[in-house]
C-alpha cells in the first residue's frame, strides 16, 4: 500500500537493515535517500573472537546484543558449530535481534518484546539471579557497558566476544550536502547515538538545514542526545524495528497533510 506521497526519508543505519529499510520506504511511496554513517569492519583482534565463537559451549548463555553481532559472527558460528551446542542458551537484545537469529537459524531462549534496551532484557526472569552462570556477550567495539556491568553485578561470568567494530565512513557527502541545502529532505531515521553523532560530523557542512529536518530516534537516551547535539525536532519511534519507523513516517505524512488543510 503506498501511503508515504513521495516523503524524502534518509535512511542512516549500515546495510544490510539499511537496504530493506529504503525498500520498505519505497513501497510504501516514499523517496529513501540512503546514507549509512557508520562502517562496520571486522574486530581489531580477529584471533580473539574467533577463539571465542569456538568456545561457545563453555557457557550457558549467549547473548547477541544487536543484529550486526549476527550478521557479523554467523558464518564463524556455522564453521565451528554446524549444530548450535544443544545446552547453550541464545537470548537477544530485541525483537530485531531475534528475528535476524532466526533467519540465521539459531535458537532463541530469551529476548525482551517490548522493551529493546538492555533495560529490557535485564528484566526478563532468566537474568534476575546469574550466580555461577557463564554468559557470553556478543556485541561491537566500545558498545554500552550498562548490561555487562549489570549482568556481573548479578553474579554471572562474564566474557565479552567482539565481533565487529564502527566506525565513520569516508564518503564523498557532495550530494547529501546540496539536498539539505535545496530543502529536498524531509524526515531523517536513526537508531543509535554513535549514528546521530556520526550524521552530525559528516553533514557539518549543512548544519544549518540539517538541524532543522525532523529525526527519528528509538530510545529517550537516544531523544536525550539528539536534543543535546541540538537537533531542533526530535520524534521518538516504539524501537528500532522497521514497523516502528515505518509507522512514525506515516504519522508524520498525516501531519503534513493537516498543516495543507
Amino acid at each position: 500500500m503506498q501511503n508515504l506521497n513521495g516523503l524524502t526519508v534518509m535512511v542512516t543505519r549500515p546495510q544490510p537493515q539499511g537496504g530493506i529499510l529504503c525498500d520498505q520506504i519505497r513501497a510504501a511511496g516514499g523517496r529513501a535517500i540512503y546514507f549509512p554513517t557508520i562502517e562496520i569492519q571486522p574486530p581489531e583482534d580477529v584471533m580473539a573472537f574467533t577463539q571465542g565463537i569456538a568456545s561457545l559451549d563453555q557457557y550457558d548463555w549467549v547473548i547477541f546484543v544487536s543484529p550486526q553481532a549476527v550478521y557479523q559472527s554467523i558464518q564463524t558460528i556455522k564453521k565451528y558449530w554446524p549444530q548450535f551446542p544443544p545446552k547453550v542458551k541464545v537470548a537477544a537484545l530485541g525483537g530485531g535481534t531475534a528475528e535476524v537469529l532466526h533467519h540465521a537459524g539459531l535458537p532463541i531462549d530469551a529476548y525482551p518484546a517490548e522493551d529493546w534496551r538492555s533495560e529490557g532484557l535485564l528484566d526478563e526472569a532468566s537474568f534476575h539471579e546469574l550466580a555461577g552462570e557463564k554468559i557470553a556477550l556478543i556485541s561491537g567495539e566500545n558498545g554500552r557497558e550498562f548490561l555487562a556491568e549489570t549482568l556481573t553485578v548479578r553474579g554471572a561470568h562474564l566474557t565479552n566476544i567482539i565481533a565487529y567494530k564502527r566506525s565513520l565512513p569516508q564518503v564523498d557527502v557532495t550530494e547529501y550536502i546540496r539536498l539539505l541545502q535545496t530543502h529536498g529532505l524531509d524526515i531523517v531515521l536513526c537508531t543509535s547515538g554513535e549514528i546521530l553523532y556520526n550524521l552530525k560530523t559528516l553533514l557539518e557542512a549543512a548544519w544549518p538545514d540539517l538541524c532543522h529536518i525532523p529525526v527519528v530516534v528509538v530510545s529517550e537516551r537516544m531523544q536525550m542526545l539528539a536534543k543535546q547535539l541540538e537537533f531542533e525536532k526530535v520524534l521518538l519511534a516504539k524501537n528500532a524495528s522497521h514497523d516502528a519507523m515505518m509507522a512514525i513516517l506515516r504519522e508524520t505524512v498525516c501531519q503534513l497533510k493537516e498543516k495543507m488543510k
